[in-house]
């Protein structure tokens, strides 16, 4: 039966509960990444569930308004953790909940940039590539580091990355913003002095524009200045001459292959970043109650500094909440990402 019809339970009906918050699409259905969390859920809880998870799969509606009384019908089913894909303001309203009222929520969404009590974020974004790319730009030393964003670049977020970029052992020196329509003398004309400062320089943007604002840097003709792009960067930017040695971090994809064909054969389409991020997630919590039982997603166990492994990864949670990954460093040669370091297996 379609979505829209059944209340999706999926597992053993006496294991413990792992609650899953989408949205369904226009159709009834979930849709795109929605629908991907949802199934790279399922293959995780009926290959690694032991008879001990039981995911129930609820739909949220538009605004916060649903979200309270899903979250009050988890905790009264005593459900161990929930996991949601949901936009920002659907995300922040779960995290406000007091976490005496809900169970854990680890977010498959956007990372959040100020997180509530017992909140982990479990996908990687670009502020986390950009880190790692200038982690390994910056391998030699300290390093006087610059960054230029879009201008609608959120106010949260450029606090996130400027902390981010102080704590990776940089000097930030500043962040500057480059508009849709801005031509490469725009650009360096607005931000010189922080690209004319800097060691290192971060571009960070999914549109073309990132290989204009990539063009502005090279003219300033720094000797020996590194640049790092992320994630996020269109493929289709690898291809512009200025682009070549960018340093680009993205996630350990390697293991992913370990279950590509099964969910190939089971959901009929490709596993995406989010169908693996929902398997790991059903992976920690799986892993943690076969080891220590029904009780044992908590967040102490959360944080566990050793980490987990998965389809994207070695990963672990820092105390706000937010993923460190070990991520594959790459360099843009010949129009694409050639690795130069795989990354190491313990933290």
């Amino acid at each position: 039966m379609p979505s829209t019809a059944i209340d999706e339970s999926y597992g053993n009906d006496s294991g413990t509960e792992i609650t899953l918050l989408l949205r369904k699409g226009t159709s009834g259905l979930y849709e795109g990444p929605a629908r991907d969390v949802r199934d790279g859920a399922v293959l995780g809880v009926g290959e690694l569930g032991n008879n001990q998870i039981r995911l129930r799969v609820k739909n949220v509606g538009p605004g916060v308004a649903g979200v309270a009384a899903q979250v009050a019908a988890a905790k009264g089913r005593n459900a161990a953790l929930i996991v949601s894909y949901l936009p920002p303001a659907e995300t922040a309203a779960i995290a406000a909940i007091p976490a005496t009222q809900r169970p854990p929520l680890l977010n498959l969404a956007s990372s959040m940039a100020a997180t509530g009590t017992d909140v982990f974020n479990l996908a990687s974004d670009e502020i986390d590539s950009a880190t790692e790319g200038t982690k390994a730009a910056g391998s030699g030393g300290h390093k006087k580091v610059s960054a230029l964003v879009p201008a609608d670049f959120s106010q949260a977020d450029s606090t996130r990355l400027s902390n981010a970029l102080w704590n990776s052992g940089n000097t930030f020196m500043g962040l500057g913003r480059y508009n849709a329509n801005d031509q490469a003398a725009d650009i360096l004309t607005k931000n010189r002095p922080l690209i004319q400062s800097a060691e290192i320089i971060v571009i960070l943007g999914d549109t073309a524009q990132v290989g204009v604002v990539a063009g502005a840097v090279r003219s300033a003709a720094i000797p020996a200045q590194a640049m790092v792009g992320t994630n996020k960067w269109p493929q289709s930017a690898y291809s512009i001459p200025a682009m070549a040695g960018t340093f680009v971090a993205t996630d350990d994809t390697q293991s992913s292959g370990l279950i590509a064909e099964r969910y190939q054969r089971h959901f009929n389409h490709p596993l995406t970043i989010y169908a693996s991020y929902s398997y790991d997630a059903m992976a920690i919590a799986s892993g943690l109650i076969r080891s220590q039982g029904p009780l044992a997603i908590t967040p102490a166990n959360l944080m566990n500094k050793v980490g987990f492994r998965g389809t994207t990864g070695l990963f672990r949670f820092n105390a706000a909440g937010v993923v460190e990954r070990k991520m594959v460093i790459n360099k843009i040669d010949g129009g694409k990402l050639k690795v130069t370091t795989q990354p190491s297996q313990s933290f």
